[in-house]
């Protein structure tokens, strides 16, 4: 016989254990005997509340210990099972009551797990306390998750709780699956982004423009461009091809709509003049070729209409050099093309967002565009079609019905009211440089760009007009936005507008060969994108410019 079944002996001889009373009911069978060890017997505790009195059942039947909780004898009812759940709470809370030596609780009369060492029986409670008690999600004694485990719910709550996790999981796949699709189609999508400025202009498209903002800050604070350093020589010098047009080139035909192949022509017989040295930026001396235009781009007749020169933008990043290009409008022609960025290409439907083998017959030079409309502070204008409305002040190219382009401030310079004969409006923040003069505003960073902001040193890009009306592009590596609005007023321009920052997007490619080859173009040494970049599927808008 066990311990306890001989404890229980006791107690039905009516002797108290630990010196508390107990009432013992009896099933029938009279003296300890092998049936008797088998016989569930009951005992009844006496609770702080009589009318709260329960009644535990102890089975020592096979010498296992089996729990049932049945209402007092007093209430003269059959034994009836309950769930697990509520038999181990009893039993702890009795367990600890009688360990912590606590008056007139429930469990004074018995203590299970208190019997005598001497008969080799591990003195160990049938059901640990909770402060003992440990599990992976609910802790030693303290529960970690707000729920209740599985084993202590009824076969109704499993229910409820399997319908809501399962609904939960459903969810969660559902979003995931969308957003994965999404995120799929914006990296499979034709064009020659990279997955980085794919996924960036994904959470732009999709509300999270302010995170992908914040990321790009911290990517530029943990990667900030080296100051000092020098320039190799060959750099001022070596602009790349220069070769004119084949003699047999011919000039496009006059009358031509913008955004088709082939610009309005013009048989213009003056010459061009070579544009003057850049000056020196301030605490600098000009090395040998910097600043110095070459050309790039000749007229059938060997008139340079686009020319390109390469400067150190400041004293402060020495180890990179700007591009500027100035080209001339007698002799060229200009095209605004969409992008698809914010389905700008499925509003503005007549011009595509590439350059299409049939456009490229003239092509002599491309450039980027602005920012995303949504963050431009501005509109959009084209053959009629209004993308987004124009604003008054914001900084604007447009372009007239016989290809030339303007910059100005919209509203003060030019509005519809003024030019009847406009085409085409790209809007991009404010003018950088106004009445030939960078404006006193230029040191507010939070004018120039939410991502990089005015005072980073970034690949940025600014396009401007002179007083002649030649065109006028900036663009490189380490420009804050002052450096890029002095060199814009250097080259010439009376007004001036940033255009797209960061190394993705800032880009001006030319054509010596006037074939819109982009094997043949000239671009930036570190451009990301490659020369296809306005070939296939564009991401941003940008400016085609035709030899007249």
């Amino acid at each position: 016989m066990s311990a306890k079944s001989e404890e229980l002996e006791d107690l039905r001889d009516g002797e108290p254990a630990q010196g508390h009373t107990a009432a013992v009911h009896g099933s029938g069978a009279g003296g300890p005997s092998a049936e008797a060890d088998a016989l569930a017997e009951t005992v009844s505790l006496p609770a702080a509340d009589p009318a709260l009195a329960e009644t535990v059942s102890l089975n020592v039947a096979d010498e296992r210990d089996h729990m049932r909780v049945r209402p007092s004898a007093d209430l003269h009812s059959a034994p009836a099972a309950v769930p697990q759940d509520v038999a181990e709470e009893t039993a702890r809370a009795v367990a600890e009551a009688s360990a912590d030596g606590a008056e007139g609780t429930a469990g004074a009369g018995f203590e299970p797990g208190a019997q005598d060492g001497s008969e080799g029986e591990a003195a160990e409670a049938p059901f640990p306390s909770r402060r003992r008690r440990h599990t992976p999600l609910y802790g030693r004694g303290v529960r970690v998750l707000p729920w209740k485990h599985k084993a202590r719910l009824n076969p109704a709550q499993r229910r409820r709780r399997k319908i809501v996790v399962r609904s939960l999981w459903g969810c969660v796949l559902v979003f995931v699956g969308t957003v994965g699709w999404s995120i799929g189609g914006a990296l499979t999508s034709p064009g020659t982004d990279t997955v980085q400025a794919r996924l960036a202009e994904w959470g732009r498209d999709h509300g999270m423009g302010g995170a992908v903002a914040q990321l790009e800050q911290w990517q530029y604070d943990l990667n900030p461009p080296a100051k000092g350093g020098s320039v190799d020589a060959k750099q001022f010098t070596d602009l790349g091809p220069t070769a004119g047009a084949p003699s047999g080139a011919k000039p496009s035909k006059g009358g031509a709509v913008p955004g088709k192949p082939g610009a309005p022509s013009s048989q213009a017989a003056d010459v061009i003049a070579m544009q003057p040295r850049m000056p020196a930026p301030p605490g600098l001396t000009l090395e040998p070729g910097e600043g110095v235009f070459q050309v790039a781009v000749q007229t059938p007749n060997g008139q340079p209409v686009v020319q390109v020169a390469r400067i150190r933008p400041d004293a402060v990043y020495t180890g990179t050099a700007a591009d500027v290009a100035v080209i001339d409008q007698k002799h060229s022609s200009y095209v605004l093309h969409p992008g698809h960025e914010g389905g700008l290409n499925s509003i503005i439907k007549d011009v595509p967002n590439q350059i299409d083998a049939n456009a490229r017959p003239n092509l002599i030079a491309l450039f980027n565009g602005g920012f995303k409309i949504s963050e431009s502070q501005g509109g959009y204008y084209d053959h009629g079609v209004t993308a987004a409305a124009l604003v008054n002040g914001a900084a604007s190219e447009v372009i007239f019905k016989d290809g030339h382009m303007a910059v100005g401030m919209w509203g003060r310079d030019y509005s519809f009211q003024k030019n009847s004969d406009i085409v085409s409006v790209r809007q991009n923040l404010k003018l950088m440089v106004d009445n030939g003069q960078v404006v006193p505003y230029i040191d507010d960073s939070s004018v120039w760009g939410r991502a990089d902001h005015g005072s980073a040193a970034v690949w940025r890009s600014g396009v401007g007009v002179k007083a002649d009306g030649d065109i006028v592009w900036v663009g490189g590596n380490t420009l804050t936005a002052p450096s890029l609005a002095r060199l814009l007023k250097d080259a010439g321009a009376v007004r001036a507008m940033q255009l797209d920052i960061n190394l993705r997007w800032a880009d001006f490619q030319y054509f010596p060969a006037h074939d819109g080859n982009p094997d043949n173009s000239k671009l930036y040494e570190d451009f990301l994108q490659g020369p296809n970049k306005f070939f296939e599927n564009s991401t941003k808008d940008f400016m085609a410019v035709y030899l007249r």
